[in-house]
């Protein structure tokens, strides 16, 4: 580990880079970036990362001459966190996306709580599913594989590397669309399987006019869901761990367009 006192003004100067770009994917990430993580143990966090690291990167030996450039070199640097941590971020978003149809398909759309990570109200369905999603990503050790990206990192692209290329942003918008994409896979079963509740009920309706719909689907659409919601566990853990897999995979691919 560096020790802050003992580094010269270049080095500093360096030493700064590297906080920046822990600091990017520590702020975004999965699990470290969540909004109830304190500021204090993100900065903690990142400072503890990027002293560890500092020794083993690539040394920058020439800088800028201006400082508005040296900005942009800091800007790079914080564009290669933020990337790395945004990937995790989508995944995340496709498991929510999954829990709030499934959520509308159970009758619980009006039944919202305040998900501490995004500040916004999300479906209680959709809650569930991101806090089952989070445990499964801390048993694969997800949080080691964020810190595993963030070190090969600078294998492919010292600091300074980075640039926005063309292929870059078709990445990422690729990676926001397939939000929903995966979450409608991830909930599929369920999707499915209420959506021919819903049918049925509403074919039971139309035959037999004495049955009070509102009366009798609610509830039976809600256990029904819930019932769906327990036997597809397994299947769902199954399918989070095949998504969580790729996401290494993804994360470098993401780098090597980020170096063009």
């Amino acid at each position: 580990m560096a020790n802050l006192l003992s580094l010269d003004a270049s080095q500093m100067l360096a030493f700064i880079l590297v906080l920046v770009r822990v600091s990017g994917i520590i702020v975004t990430a999965p699990i470290f970036g969540s909004s109830v993580t304190p500021p204090q143990v993100k900065i903690v966090i990142s400072l503890i990362l990027a002293l560890i690291l500092y020794p083993f990167i690539p040394q920058i030996t020439v800088f800028p001459s201006r400082p508005d450039l040296y900005i942009i070199l800091i800007a790079s640097e914080l564009l290669i966190g933020v990337v790395l941590g945004l990937i995790g971020r989508f995944l995340f978003a496709a498991v929510e996306f999954a829990g709030t149809v499934i959520g509308f398909q159970m009758g619980l759309s009006m039944a919202n709580v305040l998900d501490p990570q995004s500040q916004e109200q999300v479906s209680l369905v959709g809650r569930f599913e991101t806090v089952a999603a989070t445990l499964i990503f801390l048993t694969m050790d997800g949080h080691f594989i964020v810190i595993q990206a963030l070190v090969k990192s600078y294998s492919v692209l010292p600091p300074g590397g980075a640039s926005i290329s063309q292929p870059l942003v078709e990445k990422l918008t690729d990676l926001s669309a397939s939000v929903f994409v995966i979450g409608l896979q991830i909930g599929a079963p369920l999707i499915v399987a209420l959506f021919l509740a819903n049918t049925v009920i509403g074919l039971l309706s139309r035959s037999v006019p004495q049955i009070q719909v509102f009366v009798v689907g609610f509830p039976l659409t809600l256990l029904l869901g819930f019932l769906f919601l327990f036997l597809g566990m397994p299947f769902y853990s199954q399918a989070v761990r095949q998504m969580f897999e790729k996401l290494d995979i993804q994360m470098f691919d993401s780098l090597k367009l980020l170096g063009g």
